[in-house]
């Protein structure tokens, strides 16, 4: 049996990962080499966490990183209809929540920044839906290329 609440890494687990609000009854469990790359983003997060607080957190601050998609199956794949080939199925990428435009901005530069110390990334889709932003990232094992490609989409 799968431990939901291990740690992938200091302030993300398996259970953040994996959780799919909108379709809680759809299983959605990685394979452990979908894991570590799981971890492998969640390191990246990590960063991404550190910097964002320094520079944009204040004294002291210590605000999260809000994932609201990482790994899916091909069954919850394409019920939210994500891509075909999503970096998603393999566990190689995760949802930003941003509270705005300026915030998934801030977020896409310091995750390049972030990739002169630990290599290429695949993606940086900056994405808006109505009112809401959020920031997709993903970085593959070093077995696949990584693309180191930025978009911008707006969601109708």
């Amino acid at each position: 049996m799968m431990n939901l609440e291990a740690k992938l890494t200091e302030h993300f687990t398996l259970k953040e990962m994996v959780a799919s609000q909108n379709h809680p009854d759809i299983y959605n469990v990685p394979a452990p080499a979908q894991i570590e790359n799981l971890r492998r983003v969640c390191q990246w997060l990590e960063d991404l966490r550190r910097l964002y607080n320094e520079r944009y957190g204040g004294p002291g601050a210590d605000l999260p990183i809000n994932v609201s998609s990482g790994y899916r199956s091909y069954k919850l794949n394409n019920k939210v209809g994500g891509a075909r080939d999503s970096n998603h199925l393999m566990g190689c990428a995760a949802d930003l929540v941003c509270r705005d435009c300026a915030q998934a901005v801030q977020y896409a530069a310091l995750l390049m920044k972030i990739s002169v110390d630990r290599g290429a990334w695949d993606e940086i889709i900056i994405e808006k839906k109505f009112n809401h932003f959020w920031l997709h990232f993903a970085v593959r094992p070093q077995t696949l290329p990584n693309r180191c490609k930025v978009t911008v989409i707006e969601k109708r």
